[in-house]
């Protein structure tokens, strides 16, 4: 009887001093946890596999007396698993600072290629402590490096936020950094826009051959056809498979219907030439280039507005 008392007594005792040492909060009130970031580089961007890969420092700051260090280091990166490495911690101030190099994931969005912005996002979030223990406040001391750049991007904007992730019925607070980067719109618009457009006129130039010469037109349609398929693919290959249209689908659609256009107009004249009504060809080819320029505009509409 004594013994069982002497233990209960030691238990008792080792439950007081280790509710002393834990640390406390507020009931009802959850941790804030102040967090920052400076990103130093962005490695690649790859479109192809959705992927990206960052170099930044991040940190956290806390009070001593509501959480420990411990709890603090269990965060996750719920978009990637990039190595990270404690660069800086001192634990009675409540502060901690990681380096974090690694690949990234975010399904990018290509409606708009080829002058599309991408967010290159990073979320981080507690794995064990939802937003009831555990909240994430975002440090407004949050910077880019200044060597910081991307390789055939402008530098958007960059934002830091935090958010709200439900899972197994329970939310969890994240912290968010949001690099915005876009393609340059004069270099995009040489590059992709201005050879098919290129294209596309020459294949026009058939308009002003003489109906007689038919086989000069159609020869002329086709070769530039051809040519313009070979951009279309190139177009293609620079992007991973997508179950919608981008801007440059829809740029490519118009220009193939201009394409059987203007040989579906060629193969009439020729048939009329064939017929020996060389005058009726010559009507029919004006008019025929009237209506281009009217179903030319409409198209451009269609394509920019809709």
């Amino acid at each position: 009887m004594k013994n069982t008392q002497k233990l209960a007594s030691i238990l008792f005792l080792g439950v007081i001093l280790l509710s002393l040492a834990a640390p406390v909060k507020a009931k009802g009130q959850p941790v804030e946890v102040l967090t920052g970031v400076r990103l130093i580089n962005v490695e690649k961007v790859d479109l192809t596999t959705n992927n990206y890969k960052l170099d930044f420092y991040i940190w956290f700051s806390w009070d001593p007396s509501q959480i420990m260090l411990k709890q603090i280091q269990d965060f996750e990166f719920l978009n990637g698993s990039p190595s990270k490495e404690i660069v800086f911690v001192t634990e009675a101030e409540g502060f901690v600072q990681y380096r974090v190099k690694g690949d990234f994931i975010k399904t990018f969005d290509f409606t708009r290629y080829p002058f599309e912005t991408q967010d290159l996002q990073v979320k981080i979030e507690h794995k064990n402590l939802n937003s009831t223990a555990l909240v994430y406040v975002a440090d407004p001391d949050s910077s880019l490096d200044s060597g910081v750049n991307v390789v055939g991007w402008d530098l958007l904007s960059f934002e830091t936020s935090v958010t709200e992730h439900r899972f197994s019925g329970n939310n969890f607070s994240n912290f968010v950094f949001d690099l915005n980067v876009g393609r340059p719109f004069f270099s995009s618009l040489v590059k992709n826009v201005l050879p098919i457009t290129v294209i596309t006129i020459i294949s026009l130039l058939t308009f002003l051959i003489h109906p007689k010469n038919f086989g000069q037109r159609i020869g002329l349609a086709v070769s530039t056809l051809m040519a313009a398929s070979a951009i279309h693919l190139s177009l293609l290959n620079a992007l991973p498979p997508t179950g919608y249209l981008t801007l440059a689908d829809r740029m490519m659609l118009i220009v193939y219907i201009i394409f059987l256009y203007n040989l579906a107009a060629s193969v009439y004249i020729m048939r009329l030439v064939d017929k020996n009504k060389i005058d009726e060809a010559g009507k029919f080819n004006t008019l025929a280039v009237r209506a281009l320029a009217v179903i030319t505009v409409a198209m451009m509409a269609v394509l920019f507005f809709f």
